[in-house]
């Protein structure tokens, strides 16, 4: 801090202790943003305090939100409640939202959706954009009002409008799904950069998508690693999984195996089971990384309780050939089935094989049939040949039901979006 800003500060200091309103605001502000100062919130929180005593409606507000949170001060909702009511008085949209905010979740206040909305409606009017958001999203879910796809855009109009990042992002989702306006890759592409530009990680992520698929602006890798890279040194956890496997790939950037296991650990470690299974591979095929069954195996077993198919698939060929793991034909078998009732093909046929050799459960070639018969759909040439003689060990009776069974299983995994094995996350995701 220069001995300028030394002097503008006694002089605030002076001032504020005298009583002057303005520069205890000021000097609240200045503690709480920690530029020209040293960040200090409880510092921040005792002038606020004192300005709220003083009358001054933005300082109570913020002298409830601290309250509320705990910021700078013990968090306490009864007089959280207290100071926002008193600058809610004086119309003072942060309060009110605030308000809303307590009534909808119960803090401080006894639980009211539909209070919530009147006060978020209030602030909204005196133009509030997190009010106007908060409103888009019940319309949207039909919470403490009608579900209402026209008023929830009209809301979240407003609040994007207003440089609301959250509004922008759903807005962009919005134009992208075609959900209550004709979708317009155009218009998604549009909002998702506005809110971006705020340096909101979600937004980024999805217009990195929407460069890497070509949707809404041109295809450029180079581009969506630039977006991916901005969202994953955030931590977003999926940003991080693509930009490791972009350098896995080398698209967008030149091949580095070291950077890419970076980045797949940082995602991996977050819990995102894409990014666990994609390590587990890297250590089995000894990609970047001397091969490791047992590293793999313990990938593969955190992404599988993620129910990450190709994990279950994974681990089931484990158990099944005995690496990183002792064999286990039952534990094998139970895995492809897990993996296989997912649609994933490959699962589906080595349930076949299981059920034809009889490894891990009961030989039954009807089964093994109708397994076989549901992976077919892939054209796979040992998944066509082990139909073949799978078939030739059935009646014709046993055939037909073998196949009524695998008509039966491809109809209910058709619904089942079929995973790409490096672009398997749709850029619509909002969580």
């Amino acid at each position: 801090m220069t001995s300028k800003s030394d002097n503008e500060v006694t002089v605030l200091k002076k001032r504020a202790e005298k009583g002057n309103i303005s520069a205890q605001l000021t000097l609240a502000g200045l503690y709480e943003d920690g530029v020209q100062i040293d960040r200090d919130y409880g510092l921040a929180a005792r002038w606020f305090l004192e300005a709220a005593k003083q009358g001054s409606a933005r300082a109570q507000a913020a002298m409830g939100e601290k309250y509320l949170y705990g910021y700078g001060v013990d968090q306490d909702y009864e007089k959280a409640v207290y100071w926002l009511n008193k600058s809610a008085i004086k119309d003072n949209p942060d309060a009110i939202a605030i308000l809303g905010w307590c009534l909808q979740n119960g803090l401080g206040l006894k639980k009211d959706i539909s209070a919530a909305y009147e006060y978020y409606l209030r602030a909204a009017n005196l133009g509030h954009a997190g009010a106007s958001y908060n409103l888009g999203c019940m319309h949207t879910k039909g919470q403490g009002a009608e579900q209402d796809e026209k008023e929830a855009l009209r809301w979240l109009r407003k609040a994007a409008k207003k440089g609301h990042k959250k509004a922008q992002l759903l807005l962009g989702v919005r134009y992208e799904q075609g959900i209550g306006v004709k979708a317009d890759d155009l218009r998604a592409v549009e909002w998702y950069r506005k809110a971006a530009m705020q340096d909101y990680a979600k937004a980024q992520y999805n217009l990195a998508n929407m460069y890497a698929q070509g949707r809404g602006v041109p295809r450029d890798y180079f581009e969506a690693v630039e977006w991916y890279r901005r969202a994953a040194v955030q931590r977003y956890a999926k940003a991080q999984y693509f930009l490791g496997l972009y350098y896995v790939h080398g698209k967008g950037v030149k091949r580095n195996y070291r950077e890419a296991l970076t980045w797949l650990r940082k995602s991996a470690e977050q819990g995102y089971h894409r990014a666990q299974y994609q390590l587990g591979k890297m250590y089995l095929e000894g990609i970047g990384v001397e091969g490791d069954d047992k590293e793999a195996y313990m990938w593969f077993l955190h992404a599988a309780a993620g129910e990450d198919k190709r994990a279950r698939y994974r681990l089931g060929v484990l158990y099944a050939e005995g690496k990183g793991v002792a064999r286990d034909d039952k534990k094998a078998c139970a895995l492809f089935r897990q993996s296989a009732e997912q649609g994933y093909a490959p699962a589906q046929y080595r349930l076949a094989l299981q059920y034809y050799m009889g490894k891990g459960v009961k030989r039954d070639y009807v089964e093994a049939y109708s397994w076989c018969y549901a992976a077919a759909k892939s054209k796979e040439p040992p998944v066509m040949e082990a139909l073949q003689k799978i078939g030739s060990k059935l009646g014709d009776i046993t055939l037909d039901e073998g196949k009524r069974k695998g008509r039966e299983l491809i109809a209910k995994f058709r619904q089942l979006q079929k995973e790409d094995d490096l672009l398997d996350v749709s850029a619509n995701t909002t969580e």
